[in-house]
């Protein structure tokens, strides 16, 4: 018999929230749940960065992560967010503006409802705004309200149960002060040699935050985001010739430095992601934006959609180093279905038929779209959405997971996937317009089966069946069909 020391195990599964945008795939992995679906274990960690040079729109993409996991988590459950806004130029309007996008939001003012609190330096030193949240994760992992994630524990049957999870961002990191710092600065003129201690006392205060975050935020599913600025390493010749390299990151390019961060910030973040360019997207033609608002005259020098390059400086759920792209509109935030379309777009218009200038979905035939249509037509028509991330999600597949063993015999084209599932009995209208592909808090009894990309693959190969549907695969099942239809019934009388 062996002899074991009486350890408890961490839980089995680190809980990722899917948050579209194309930011899930590689950042993920693939599970089973109880019901031999396939769950995809991806998008926001527990702790999160960005960094950038100014103007890139790093704070946006930030946002744009925190609301998409927080939309999620409150289509079933209760939630709360907040930010601490260390440079104190946030404007409250703009943040309500980036909330409207997303659905469980919509005719809502969640900063007035105190579900998104925004606070800055004028209130609380940065050492008073982490002792708060501090004494509210102990408080939230005593009393706190739990809930279940589709993902199994450890015994294989059961799902594993969390607590509801709850947000913070710190933006900047770069510009967190501790009321000690603050002091040392007010007690020292300009150039006196007192003050040169302060930088030194702020990378000690940041190292310590950054240190106590993973335990702290990882037992009480509270998930932090930070942004970090970005600017050169000050270098000193040491002798003749080049001067020493400085690069701390494989993938941060050489000379590059997160400022006023410590080196911690890389090693405590899940996911931590470099903005390295911001460009207006417009038509090269026309000048105007590339993918216009509907019934909107073109406009030379439209700059309110960017094209917003990303690089995976490193990931500890995924392949660091791959780069994407986000499309962000400057007044709406980042536009997760464009964006998604946008990729297919330009990798080799995967699972897009027709002209350059006329075309659709392979999985969507009868939506033609145009350049000068998509965007209004996603706003407009919750299937195209829904056919657009599962081409985007399946690419994807092609190129950062064609080699795992959970996803490398099912890989097919577009067409190969619609063709296949419509003779095999399937209906695409049901699969598009009524399943969603991201998984919730209890998740098989939200009101919108699940459905994910995988499994769409899985399905065609004859290995798996969702658990909801119904015998003629056409329909769903009687407590999903009652639950879709009342849920129906409560939008279309809040639309009144």
């Amino acid at each position: 018999m062996v002899v074991r020391p009486p350890i408890t195990p961490a839980a089995a599964v680190k809980v990722m929230i899917n948050i579209g945008a194309g930011l899930d795939i590689p950042t993920g992995v693939w599970l089973k749940g109880k019901y031999g679906e396939s769950i995809l274990n991806g998008g926001l960690g527990f702790i999160y960065g960005v960094t950038g040079i100014g103007n890139n729109f790093k704070s946006t993409v930030l946002h744009f992560m925190m609301l998409s996991a927080m939309a999620r988590v409150m289509e079933t459950h209760s939630s709360y967010a907040s930010t601490y806004d260390t440079e104190i130029n946030i404007h409250e309007s703009h943040l309500k503006q980036l909330t409207y996008q997303f659905d469980v939001f919509k005719n809502r003012d969640i900063i007035q409802e105190g579900i998104w609190s925004i606070t800055d330096k004028t209130v609380y030193y940065g050492n008073e705004y982490f002792e708060i949240i501090k004494k509210f994760i102990q408080d939230k992992k005593k009393t706190g309200q739990r809930a279940f994630t589709p993902f199994l524990d450890r015994d294989g049957k059961s799902l594993l149960e969390i607590p509801v999870p709850t947000f913070g961002e710190i933006d900047s990191l770069t510009e967190f002060q501790s009321k000690a710092e603050l002091d040392m600065l007010d007690d020292n003129e300009l150039g006196e040699s007192g003050a040169n201690m302060f930088h030194q006392r702020s990378g000690l205060v940041k190292s310590r935050l950054l240190m106590e975050l993973p335990a702290l935020v990882g037992g009480s599913y509270h998930y932090v985001g930070m942004t970090a600025q970005l600017g050169k390493e000050s270098v000193i010749p040491t002798g003749p010739g080049p001067a020493p390299s400085t690069k701390k990151l494989q993938f941060l390019k050489g000379g590059d430095k997160m400022k006023g961060v410590t080196d911690k910030f890389t090693f405590a973040t899940n996911n931590c992601w470099q903005s390295y360019n911001a460009a207006p997207l417009v038509n090269q033609s026309t000048k105007a934006a590339e993918y216009p608002l509907p019934d909107q005259d073109p406009i030379s020098g439209d700059t309110d959609l960017m094209l917003v390059s990303m690089r995976a400086l490193r990931s500890k759920s995924g392949p660091s180093g791959i780069e994407l792209q986000l499309i962000v509109s400057q007044r709406d935030g980042v536009l997760p279905s464009l964006t998604e379309f946008h990729f297919i777009k330009g990798f080799n218009r995967f699972g897009i038929a027709g002209t350059l200038q006329h075309y659709a979905l392979d999985i969507y035939p009868s939506c033609k779209i145009q350049r000068t249509t998509v965007r209004g037509k996603i706003d407009e028509d919750a299937k195209l959405r829904r056919a657009i991330t599962i081409t985007s999600e399946l690419a994807q597949m092609s190129l950062y997971m064609y080699n795992e063993t959970e996803v490398k015999d099912y890989l097919c084209t577009p067409k190969e996937l619609y063709d296949d599932l419509l003779k095999l009995g399937y209906d695409w209208d049901l699969i598009l317009g009524s399943t969603r592909g991201y998984w919730t808090f209890d998740n098989d009894t939200n009101p919108v089966p699940f459905l994910s990309t995988l499994d769409l693959l899985r399905m065609r190969k004859g290995e798996y069946t969702p658990y909801w549907i119904a015998d003629d695969k056409k329909s769903m099942k009687k407590p999903w069909a009652d639950r879709f239809q009342k849920a129906n019934a409560n939008e279309a009388k809040s639309a009144e």
